[in-house]
């Protein structure tokens, strides 16, 4: 009886445990909505926070109406909200009664902080003019470097791919082209100055910021009047717990369209026309022949993987990724693939010292294709990639210089370059006093690269023959360079007032030096037998060089701001260069900004139109010493200038001035002004920002020709031109966050380039010459390099109309009339006008985003209206090279056309005019990603913090007229040369997927 009764006690405490634990399982209901406009939010996530021991914590997503209800393990639960674009919630000790729960947008959203030069700054209290772009913006564009990754991204950027070769970078102007010489952008990457932007893994980049105006750009002196582009790379978020990250896409890539050629029997047609004889009798017999084109391009594949780990507490905060990147090229022999990785840590040892450093090292293996793109487009259609005896087809039928693509790829394919990028920064950081920070940063890079050249003896025509076997070798380190800053930063806000000073000196010190050799004559044909000491030493040739410059500055700035409504900024950089001789070494660069929040004063604030109103103006002087690799201030002399005379008829070694010096070479000025307003509509949804600005280059340094008795090879470098340019940069930007969040965002940047004055006696400069005419002419009133040649004015019909017309003195019926636009009855220089500009009217770009629930759309358009292009492939011709499309329709006794003259290879029809020069607007889809993002209740559940999952497509849709592969010709080394298609590497289209995960 008794041990009865122990087991009912036992029986009754079970069952009250029991209860108790049923009680504790909840459930919870509630609507999540949106704080700003009480629309419901679907797909918010609701997670109940537990103890680490728990593996499995409950978790759901709201439905499309906001709603959500979660079973959970407490009986007075913590739970978390989150939702993309909005801020983090999180509810302590919660009950069972229905919930209603208002998110509000994330303060990252409605307070940016934008980078500036030394420091950074609150967006709503900057005077100067700062484009700022987020690399999450930039990961879905499919490219190894960061140049061309911003294409079309930011109003006043105009960003040109150099080429389509597997890791080619891109040409960046910012606000216009404003010199004759180098107007590349300066590229400050954590902290360290660099020329480019190469080493950098687009997936490393945290933010970039365009300074665009002189109050921005001024504080780095004597190198920021192109621009300054600042990037900054990932580190670890404040006070966050470990996170992995593991990325990786795959796809492929091909030619974004094909040049409209003459097929083999349309081809065989215009030679009959050109020979006025029947060479090819049965026509219908020939039928396509071979589309070269064909047989250079490829399908390629891509592909990239990306781990990273980052995290912090309040002592550390560390960030570390690895990066491999492979890209095959749509060039038969030709890729491009990258191994890197990068080391970011900041460590707060004392509350008052600071140290950290950034660091990237990555390693670069090319291949790197013959130029057979300009061959491919010449190769007559008729002839077949081999002969009846397997061999290469023998092109020189039709003349020397035509040359068979498909053999050049077999035996010029040899081509190899290996290259070394390090770039990295430590710095150190002490608070001095309260207000008061001072930091010592040294940074350092260096880069090396290695060319290995094979090409093996070969035969396959008279002019297309290697008769002895090569090896080739260039080492090049373009790039050893330190720098060391010291700044002293104080700040401080008073209830009224806030004060910013900035004092800094810096040093830094440029060193390059290059070797190349090569030998002929091996002992075999494997590639292990080449190397140069194998090879015969009498054939043997090297050469080398080096180059070393220093600079050092002092720099001040001020931030000054009353009652978070009337700003001011002021700086000045004083810069001491080598370039220059003694007397003109120093140059004072100062700016001055003004800013007035407008949409805080009262009389604004009752209008209940803006919620963000501000206008600046700035002015400041900026300079630019990128000229060349030498020192402009010094003669050089150069050696191996050997003649044979005298009696006994010996080798005397000589030597000789190339280039002469200018002691009196001083900076490049670039004087700028901008006036700008930023408004935001509709709690900030709505953001306009639009920008005027006047930018003048005064004494740009240029080399001109002199007098060939003075003795000097180049022409010597002097003070000469000035050029303007003057435009706006507009941006809009629309956005909403919420049950569907989407963006539409746009810019446009109008520009006008115009020279306002050339070297003292100097009133032109030719340039580009094309069948010795010169095709680019650069005069006062008109564009850097614009073109030049004749104007068309239709077909001569007749022998009688070539008789009565005006003409040049050879012309016969079925060529092109130029326009006399002397009236003397004559065709000659005089009649030679301005075609047209390179340089677009305006650029734009336009964005599409949104998401539903967990899935995601991005759509990127860029484009270019105004500009011309020259089809400099099209216009000379050393042989008989295949023709385009349109000369299928060419003019003949039974077919007399009016827009395409007779077929004719060389000549008259082929001088410089307008003929070959098209309208180089376009409009291109530059990315599309569709991605899908896992509920953060399924991947809680495998300990993964997100899964995504993602399509993407680069260069699918283009709109041109123009019938090349494109209409981006930047030839970044002369401005002169800009827009000139001589047939260079295209760009790809590609479609990749992918998938991005953290946990």
């Amino acid at each position: 009886m008794k041990f009865n009764n122990q087991l009912k006690f036992i029986g009754i405490i079970v069952m009250l445990l029991l209860a108790r634990l049923v009680d504790a399982q909840i459930l919870i209901t509630g609507q999540i909505l949106d704080a700003g406009s009480n629309e419901p939010l679907i797909g918010a996530s609701v997670i109940e926070v537990v103890a680490p021991a728990i593996q499995n914590p409950a978790g759901t997503i709201t439905d499309e109406n906001g709603n959500f209800s979660l079973l959970t393990t407490s009986s007075a639960p913590n739970i978390i909200i989150s939702y993309t674009g909005y801020e983090d919630q999180t509810l302590q000790g919660i009950a069972n009664a229905p919930m209603k729960i208002m998110l509000s947008e994330s303060s990252e959203l409605l307070e940016q902080i934008v980078v500036v030069g030394y420091g950074v700054q609150k967006k709503s209290d900057l005077t100067g003019s700062v484009g700022s772009i987020k690399g999450k913006d930039l990961e879905r564009v499919v490219t190894p470097n960061i140049e061309q990754a911003l294409q079309g991204k930011l109003a006043g950027v105009y960003v040109t791919p150099a080429s389509g070769q597997p890791g080619s970078g891109a040409t960046i102007r910012i606000r216009g082209t404003g010199t004759l010489n180098n107007s590349n952008p300066l590229y400050v990457i954590d902290g360290m100055i660099t020329p480019d932007a190469s080493s950098v893994n687009p997936q490393d980049v945290d933010r970039i910021e365009v300074l665009k105006d002189a109050s921005a750009a001024a504080i780095y002196g004597s190198r920021g009047a192109n621009g300054v582009i600042i990037i900054t790379t990932k580190n670890g978020s404040k006070n966050k717990e470990p996170k992995l990250t593991l990325s990786s896409y795959v796809g492929s890539q091909e030619v974004v369209k094909k040049i409209p050629l003459l097929n083999g029997q349309e081809f065989a047609r215009a030679y009959n026309q050109l020979r006025n004889q029947e060479v090819y009798k049965n026509l219908d017999s020939i039928g396509n022949g071979t589309d070269w084109q064909d047989q250079i391009y490829r399908t390629a594949p891509i592909k990239n993987i990306q781990f990273g780990a980052g995290g912090s507490n309040e002592q550390v905060s560390y960030n570390f990724s690895t990066n491999y990147f492979d890209q095959q090229g749509i060039l038969e022999s030709s890729s491009y693939n990258r191994a890197s990785a990068r080391l970011n840590i900041e460590m707060k040892l004392k509350p008052w010292f600071t140290l950290g450093n950034n660091v990237s090292y990555a390693h670069i293996r090319e291949q790197l294709a013959p130029g057979v793109v300009g061959t491919a487009y010449r190769m007559p259609s008729v002839l077949p990639v081999y002969n009846s005896e397997g061999k290469f087809t023998d092109p020189t039928f039709f003349g020397l210089a035509v040359a068979n693509p498909a053999a050049d790829l077999a035996f010029k394919s040899n081509n190899h370059k290996r290259e070394s990028k390090l770039l990295g920064n430590a710095f150190a950081e002490f608070s001095l006093l309260k207000y008061v920070k001072f930091r010592s940063n040294f940074g350092y890079s260096a880069s090396s690269a290695t060319t290995r050249t094979i090409e093996p003896k070969f035969a396959v025509s008279a002019s297309q023959l290697n008769p002895k076997d090569r090896l080739s070798i260039s080492i090049d380190n373009p790039d050893k360079n330190w720098i060391w800053e010291q700044t002293l930063n104080f700040f401080r806000e008073w209830k009224r007032h806030t004060l910013g000073v900035l004092v800094g000196y810096t040093a830094e010190e440029r060193k390059s030096d290059f070797f190349g050799a090569s030998r002929e004559g091996f002992p075999g044909d494997a590639d292990e037998l080449f190397y140069l000491s194998s090879g015969n030493d009498t054939t043997q040739m090297n050469l080398g060089g080096a180059s070393d410059e220093a600079l050092t500055s002092i720099l001040f700035r001020t931030n000054y701001s009353l009652n978070d409504k009337y700003l001011f900024t002021a700086s000045l950089r004083v810069d001491k260069s080598s370039r220059f001789t003694p007397e003109n070494r120093t140059g004072y660069f100062p700016s001055a900004s003004v800013g007035w929040n407008v949409g805080r004063e009262p009389f604004i604030e009752n209008l209940n139109i803006f919620d963000r109103l501000k206008c600046r103006a700035s002015f400041g002087i900026l300079g630019n010493q990128a000229i060349s690799d030498r020192y402009p201030t010094t003669a050089i002399i150069g050696t191996g200038q050997n003649s044979v005379f005298g009696a006994g008829e010996n080798l005397n070694q000589g030597s000789t001035q190339l280039s002469i010096s200018n002691p009196n070479l001083r900076w490049e000025i670039s004087r700028q002004a901008d006036i700008g307003i930023e408004a935001g509509f509709f709690d900030n949804k709505l953001e306009l920002e639009v920008d005027w600005y006047r930018r003048n280059t005064y004494d740009i340094i240029a080399a001109v020709p002199i007098l060939k008795h003075v003795g000097s090879l180049n022409n010597p470098y002097v003070n000469t031109a000035e050029v303007l340019n003057q435009g706006f940069d507009i941006s809009l930007n629309y956005r909403k966050v919420g049950t569907v969040s989407y963006n539409i965002g746009g810019n446009i940047s109008p520009v006008k380039n115009k020279v306002l004055k050339l070297a003292q006696g100097k009133s032109e400069i030719f340039d580009a010459f094309i069948n010795n005419e010169p095709a680019t002419h650069t005069i006062v009133g008109q564009s850097i390099g614009a073109f030049f040649g004749f104007q068309t004015d239709g077909i001569f019909q007749s022998a009688e109309e070539v008789a009565a017309g005006p003409s040049i003195g050879n012309e016969k019926p079925g060529d092109l009339k130029f326009k006399d636009l002397d009236n003397n009855g004559k065709i000659d220089d005089k009649d030679r006008t301005y075609l047209g500009s390179v340089i677009p009217t305006f650029t734009y770009g336009f964005t599409l985003g949104g998401g539903y629930k967990n899935f995601d759309l991005n759509i990127d358009f860029l484009g270019t209206q105004g500009n011309k292009v020259f089809n400099e492939k099209e216009s000379f011709r050393f042989g008989v090279y295949n023709w385009e499309q349109h000369v299928a329709d060419a003019w003949t006794k039974d077919n007399p056309s009016t827009s395409e003259p007779r077929v004719t290879n060389g000549g008259h029809n082929y001088k410089v005019s307008d003929r070959f020069i098209s309208d180089g607007s376009f409009l291109r889809l530059r990315t599309i990603n569709l991605g899908y993002t896992l509920p953060k209740s399924w991947t809680n559940r495998i300990k993964m913090d997100g899964v995504r999952f993602f399509v993407s497509g680069s260069n699918l849709w283009t709109r041109q007229a123009y019938t090349g592969y494109s209409t981006e010709f930047p030839n970044g080394n002369s401005p002169f040369k800009v827009g000139f298609d001589g047939g260079s590497y295209p760009i790809a289209k590609s479609i990749q997927v992918g998938f991005d995960t953290s946990f």
